[in-house]
């Protein structure tokens, strides 16, 4: 129940029973033909509701060969590619548990990562591949007068090795802190935080200081890392709809790239950092769209009326 309204949620904000056999040989061969393809064209994973529940699907960039690889009755959304793109990271409830879990798309073997109790979701690879970043509201112990001081916590970005072990609480005790991206070089973090009574875009360096990116009384959410380090793409309402903005961090300066009456969100950078995928209600649902880094070309890449959401590149080898 937990992780059902929480992707509600996450679903609805402004821009928030074993296999048979027949159907695993067809994931299987589904699987098998999508590695096979990995390299002739680029590919996007998703989170959708097209079957009645969340499920994670691979696409084309132009929107063909749509591959179903999770197809479990439980909750499975949330995807994040491995840095050689032969790994999936999600979030699921297979278990009963929202927690993290690793899909290798060559095997189609799921692997459970997170089990440390609260919900675990909303996953994002280190650049070296050895952790995942990674929302959780577990209980942790905090340094008290006499011990320690047990905390149920808001939300907060922890990391936890891919063999999920050394687990790691990465942001402090003030409000509410999600949607955590690394830097290309794995040195920063780029987060959501709710610590100055609104939502905002903040940087965690790797000596633990972390500095507000957006200072504005809008909501600011969902940031994403380019892949030269240089910009972060993020969603705000400050123009009184959500859009999706590209602030660069040496100038600061910031541009909305979107423009649009319709509610645009989720941004995600192509690997060459040349594109950028993301979602938006413009056509009557939402739906997943590809335009280029400066905006133009905006390209829709689904077309379905359940709910699109949560794109992510794969990367290239």
């Amino acid at each position: 129940m937990l992780m059902k309204s929480f992707s509600k949620w996450r679903k609805n904000a402004p821009i928030w029973a074993a296999l048979t056999r027949v159907a695993f040989l067809l994931t299987a061969l589904s699987l098998l033909t999508a590695c096979q393809s990995f390299g002739a064209k680029e590919q996007i994973a998703f989170e959708s509701y097209r079957d009645g529940n969340a499920e994670i699907y691979m696409v084309d960039e132009d929107g063909e060969n749509l591959v179903n690889l999770t197809q479990n009755p439980a909750y499975d959304g949330m995807p994040s590619w491995s840095p050689d793109g032969q790994r999936l990271a999600f979030a699921s409830e297979r278990e009963g548990n929202p927690d993290i879990h690793i899909l290798d798309i060559e095997s189609g073997e799921v692997v459970r990562v997170t089990n440390g109790g609260g919900f675990n979701v909303d996953p994002a690879w280190s650049p070296d591949g050895a952790k995942l970043l990674f929302l959780s509201n577990r209980t942790y112990r905090v340094p008290g007068q006499g011990g320690s001081l047990e905390v149920q916590a808001n939300p907060k970005l922890w990391t936890v090795n891919v063999d999920g072990v050394g687990a790691k609480r990465m942001t402090s005790e003030l409000g509410l802190d999600m949607f955590g991206d690394w830097s290309p070089d794995g040195r920063l973090i780029v987060f959501m935080s709710t610590r100055d009574a609104n939502e905002e875009i903040y940087l965690r360096r790797a000596d633990g200081s972390e500095e507000n990116l957006t200072n504005h009384p809008a909501r600011d959410t969902n940031p994403a890392f380019s892949p030269d380090g240089r910009r972060v793409a993020f969603m705000s309402d400050r123009d009184g709809n959500m859009e999706i903005y590209v602030l660069d961090l040496e100038s600061r300066e910031l541009i909305n790239i979107t423009n649009n009456p319709a509610e645009d969100g989720d941004p995600a950078w192509s690997p060459d950092g040349s594109r950028i995928a993301f979602i938006s209600d413009r056509d009557g649902n939402i739906e997943v769209y590809i335009m280029d880094a400066d905006g133009s070309n905006v390209k829709r890449l689904t077309n379905n009326p359940a709910d699109d959401i949560h794109p992510q590149w794969r990367p290239k080898e």
